[in-house]
């Protein structure tokens, strides 16, 4: 137990240096991690509780070819541990060895034809449908059609015998066949709907009243509407983003409480905005940041610079104009005598005045003006 525990755990911190060396851009990082992990044995249910599929399959179409490259070799690596970890647990080998000792010995005793072995169509079977699984863009997906698989009743000998000629067309019915929606698995999954807390069968029962429930069940909603992390690392998110805004409320319901809630659940529900998602589920935002965070902040980074830019716009027409300064030889300095001066005119009186010139003699710093 101690050993699947430490491998969560260094699965779990890697995966929160590849979240953060990718929102740094970090290159020489994503490619060190990337190395890590794809050194990593997994399973299903490791890769379930750790949200390591989605984080990686993120980096699938990164702008740079060979991170990307390197992050869909991690998720073929992965999908072929899960379906080598999956084939081990749920190995049928022991029955099909003695269903053909049994058939054979039946034929020789009644000088028939061996009846054909079950293990050729079971194997033409299990070929198909691993290539099927292979062509899944995500290691869960691979995991969750393995197990699919693994739990189907496994066919007669003799509905095997009859039916060994027709397995390509069993294989690629098996293929094609629709997958069933599985919450919490990779993204790549086909799921009905958004991913809720109601899909999940999650009780939000944790707080003692119906409101601060409703609260905690819309911020679930929210932040797992596209993930694939464990149900219960979103609840305990979801409830800690809600406590640290009813803690804000003075431990009161009240107006500004349900006016936090709604805008933090809408920034977490932007579709545009998946970093601000999977910062919070994978800690790397913590509660007590989120609630303290503004608008601006929480806002995706694409619209940060846009709101960023049009400020320096906004400052820059805001300033007063600046008069131009010009060296000449024209003026005099009256202290001492020598012409490089600076000068530059402005409209200090009325319009039909004319302008003031202010000077600046360079050598000693003597200023006069004159109109």
């Amino acid at each position: 137990m101690s050993e699947i525990t430490s491998k969560h755990d260094e699965l779990k911190s890697l995966c929160k240096a590849l979240s953060e060396a990718q929102e740094a851009q970090n290159k020489d990082d994503l490619n060190a991690m990337l190395n890590k992990l794809i050194a990593i044995p997994v399973e299903e249910k490791l890769l379930r509780a750790t949200g390591a599929g989605q984080v990686v399959g993120r980096l699938r179409n990164y702008e740079d070819p060979a991170i990307a490259a390197l992050a869909k070799s991690v998720v073929q690596k992965w999908k072929k541990d899960v379906m080598a970890s999956n084939s081990r647990s749920n190995s049928s080998t022991p029955k099909v060895a003695a269903a053909t000792s049994a058939a054979a010995a039946a034929a020789a005793a009644t000088n028939q034809k061996p009846i054909p072995t079950t293990a050729v169509a079971v194997k033409k079977q299990q070929q198909a449908a691993a290539a099927a699984v292979a062509s899944a863009s995500a290691s869960a997906v691979a995991s969750s059609d393995v197990s699919n698989k693994s739990q189907s009743p496994a066919p007669s000998l003799a509905a095997a015998a009859t039916t060994s000629a027709a397995a390509p067309d069993v294989a690629s019915k098996v293929a094609s066949a629709p997958k069933p929606a599985t919450p919490g698995v990779a993204s790549g999954a086909v799921r009905i709907g958004p991913r809720t807390a109601a899909s999940d069968k999650v009780s939000v029962a944790v707080s003692g009243d119906s409101t601060r429930n409703k609260c905690i069940e819309l911020l679930y909603n929210s932040i797992a509407a596209d993930s694939d992390a464990d149900s219960e690392i979103l609840l305990q998110r979801s409830s800690g983003i809600e406590l640290v805004e009813f803690e804000k409320a003075e431990s009161s319901i009240t107006t500004t409480y349900k006016s936090k809630i709604r805008s933090l659940c809408l920034n977490l529900r932007d579709k545009k905005n998946p970093d601000l998602r999977n910062s919070v589920i994978l800690g790397i935002i913590t509660p007590k940041h989120l609630c303290n965070m503004t608008s601006e902040e929480m806002a995706p980074k694409e619209l940060q610079v846009a709101i960023d830019k049009m400020n320096q716009e906004n400052l820059a027409d805001a300033r007063a104009p600046i008069a131009e300064v010009s060296e000449t030889d024209m003026f005099r300095c009256g202290r001492c005598g020598n012409r490089r001066c600076t000068y530059y005119q402005m409209q200090t009186r009325s319009a039909d005045e004319p302008m003031t010139t202010f000077v600046t003699c360079v050598v000693c710093t003597n200023r006069w003006r004159f109109s």
